[in-house]
Formats: C-alpha cells, sequence, structure tokens
C-alpha cells in the first residue's frame, strides 16, 4: 500500500510537470506588448463588423516592416524602403487602459514619411505570445464627421505577428 502511494505521488508530480511545461502563460499588458511585431495584414472594418484584411505588402523582401513597442513606454517603427535602406520613426509614448492602447505621438518628423498613420487610440482585439491585432479608435473628429451616416467611419485594422 505505502508502494502505491508513493508511486501515485510521483506520478502526479510528473503529470503536473509535465502540464505546466505546456502552458504559456501570457504575461499582462502592457508587458505582453513589449518587442518587434511585424506588419502581417492591414485594412478596415466598416459598419462596425464588416473587416476586409490583406496580406501586408513589404517594400524590401528581405525585412519586414515592424512596429517595437519598449519598457520605456516608447512606441516606435522601422520600415525599409526599396533599397532596403532602414528608416526609424519614433512614433510616441504609449500607455494601456484597459483593452485600449493609448499613443501620445510625437512631434517629431511630419506623418506623411511614414507608412503608420497618426492614430491616438487603438482597440487591442486579440494579443497573444504570436500575435497582435489592433484596431483603430475613430477620434471624436472622425465620429462627428460620420454622424448620421449609415455607414460610419472606416477604421484601420493591423494583424502583427511577434518577431524573436
Amino acid at each position: 500500500m505505502k508502494i502505491l502511494k508513493i508511486k501515485s505521488i510521483v506520478l502526479l508530480i510528473v503529470v503536473c510537470n509535465m502540464m505546466l511545461g505546456c502552458v504559456t502563460l501570457q504575461q499582462p499588458l502592457p508587458g505582453s506588448l513589449w518587442g518587434n511585431w511585424e506588419f502581417v495584414k492591414t485594412g478596415t472594418i466598416s459598419n462596425g463588423s464588416n473587416e476586409r484584411l490583406e496580406n501586408y505588402r513589404n517594400v524590401c523582401d528581405s525585412e519586414p516592416d515592424r512596429l517595437h513597442f519598449s519598457s520605456d513606454n516608447k512606441m516606435s517603427l522601422r520600415w525599409y524602403d526599396e533599397s532596403c535602406a532602414i528608416h526609424y520613426y519614433l512614433i510616441g509614448r504609449y500607455h494601456v487602459e484597459g483593452n485600449t492602447l493609448k499613443v501620445d505621438l510625437a512631434d517629431s518628423r511630419p506623418y506623411q514619411d511614414s507608412p503608420f498613420p497618426p492614430i491616438t487610440e487603438f482597440r487591442i482585439i486579440q494579443i497573444n505570445a504570436t500575435t497582435l491585432k489592433l484596431e483603430e479608435i475613430p477620434s471624436d473628429y472622425r465620429r462627428e464627421r460620420h454622424q448620421g451616416t449609415s455607414s460610419g467611419p472606416e477604421v484601420l485594422v493591423f494583424v502583427f505577428m511577434r518577431l524573436e
């Protein structure tokens, strides 16, 4: 009987270790944002539910464009031109409230030099170890322009894959 108890305890320990090894614990926000995220898809949502996504096309074939979230709350963009020359752009400082990513835009170069639009709020639709999906939360100005229209504003959607 004593040997059976010892075998049961050993089996329980082995099973627990195996299960814990398979579980990926998601770091809470904003820590789970930290790192580099490659653009995978971009698109729009209209009428609140009609999502149209297309594969993101990098101009440079050998390097993907990427967003970077740092632990000191800076959000930056790194992209490559036709000759695969690297460009860096500080988008601004970010913070997370619930499932909302808020960005205080930096006052650096004009935004038309950057392929990433000057959006100040995103809804975090999905985040896990490999995927980040952000949906634009339209500004008051954009909402007012579309008030009373049946379609409402089209909002931008971005899907990213974590780069190691």
